[in-house]
């Protein structure tokens, strides 16, 4: 019951007919548990199987975990449009399969990883939550963290980690009241946003929660700044949260030094440099 429309860019679900036996026959596809019923074909995943490819040359000492993702089930919902004009995120009907597809994704996305014998983290990406507490989405914080738990508990029920990325600024606070372990935010051009929840921050450190600080600029601003502008900007944030009774070691142990968001829209020799400063800053905050 899902249309493709012929540009090939964007998809809308028909329910303006019967869709019982399309939901039927999803729903015993996704309790047999199997996730290789729900592959992700090599035309849309391009770059994970080639990263697969070279893994298995790579020596596998040279990396500490492996990190895969898949779009987030509300960015998803909210991005499908019924027939009657709404987005699947108000049809808790067809809310409740992509909730479970999305699971499974990451959950055979898991499987390949896992493979090697490292830590695997998958990652359901949400740039939707900008959104989320505006007018132009209307779900409840419940819905949003049941929904969000259902992918992670599946990743965490078979021993991966996972994470969540937010380009922008969102409602922290219910991201990191969620099971996620790792919460992804652009700490260059949204840091001060993000430390306003040091209070939910804190729980979620306590809980064994990670941060990734996202403090490497993936826009023309990388071609600007340096590893040293970096360090002095991911230090004020750092000292914020020690003013607020944050033990450093804690904030150290638990922070992963990222770009604040994906390179697909950098030329090649940009990209290099978002890479090349992330490695750089990881190793002078290590010092």
């Amino acid at each position: 019951c899902s249309v493709i429309s012929k540009d090939g860019k964007t998809l809308t679900i028909d329910d303006s007919h019967d869709t019982s036996t399309a939901l039927a026959t999803f729903y015993d596809t996704y309790l047999q548990g199997n996730p290789d019923l729900f592959q992700i074909s090599r035309d849309c995943a391009i770059g994970f199987y080639t990263m697969l490819e070279y893994f298995n040359k790579f020596p596998k000492n040279a990396v500490s975990a492996l990190k895969g993702h898949v779009v987030g089930p509300i960015t998803l919902a909210g991005s499908i449009k019924m027939a009657s004009g709404i987005t699947a995120l108000y049809s808790e009907e067809f809310f409740d399969v992509i909730i479970k597809l999305m699971s499974m994704k990451a959950y055979w996305q898991f499987t390949k990883l896992s493979q090697y014998g490292l830590p695997v983290i998958i990652f359901a990406d949400e740039p939707y939550l900008t959104s989320f507490g505006s007018a132009f989405m209307n779900i409840s914080r419940e819905r949003a963290i049941s929904a969000l738990n259902e992918v992670y508990e599946t990743v965490q029920s078979h021993g991966g980690l996972t994470g969540t990325h937010c380009c922008g600024n969102t409602d922290w606070g219910m991201l990191m009241e969620s099971k996620v372990d790792i919460v992804s935010f652009d700490a260059y051009e949204f840091m001060d946003k993000y430390l306003m929840y040091w209070r939910e921050i804190k729980t979620f450190l306590d809980r064994g929660g990670y941060l990734a600080w996202g403090i490497v600029p993936t826009s023309s601003k990388v071609t600007n700044v340096s590893t040293h502008d970096l360090v002095k900007k991911l230090e004020e944030g750092i000292q914020f949260l020690v003013n607020k009774g944050f033990s450093r070691t804690l904030i150290q142990e638990r922070s992963i030094i990222t770009p604040s968001c994906g390179t697909g829209t950098l030329t090649i020799a940009e990209a290099e440099r978002v890479m090349a400063l992330t490695y750089e800053l990881s190793i002078a905050m290590k010092d």
